[in-house]
């Protein structure tokens, strides 16, 4: 029996320095695996942050594209109204405050509230 204690004693003599490297190597891994979390937890937040301020950025572009699609429309129609010579005289007269000869013209001010 005393040969069973010797053997059972040298056993965790021998087992406690391998416990203690073996905890070491657990703390270590668990230190490297918090700080790979952290920086990919950083790293996620700042990307979101980013990805957020581009859509921002994309939604204020996508309204001004469609003013500008809008004001194209507009442009392109002014042009082809252009093309008619009644138009184009109509917009003289108006713009310009023209008139033909012998053409009795109105001014009405304009009145505001």
């Amino acid at each position: 029996m005393s040969r069973e204690r010797a053997g059972s004693v040298g056993s965790k003599a021998s087992a406690s320095p391998k416990t203690g490297a073996s905890r070491k190597r657990i703390r270590l891994v668990t230190i490297g695996v918090l700080a790979l979390t952290m920086w990919a937890g950083a790293t996620v937040w700042s990307q979101m942050k980013r990805t957020d301020e581009i859509t921002i950025r994309l939604e204020a572009l996508g309204g001004k594209l469609n003013d500008t699609v809008q004001m194209n429309e507009k442009l392109k129609r002014e042009v082809e109204r252009m093309s008619d010579p009644e138009y184009r005289e109509e917009r003289i007269r108006k713009d310009n405050h023209m008139f033909k000869q012998g053409e009795t013209v109105f001014d009405v001010p304009r009145t505001t509230p």
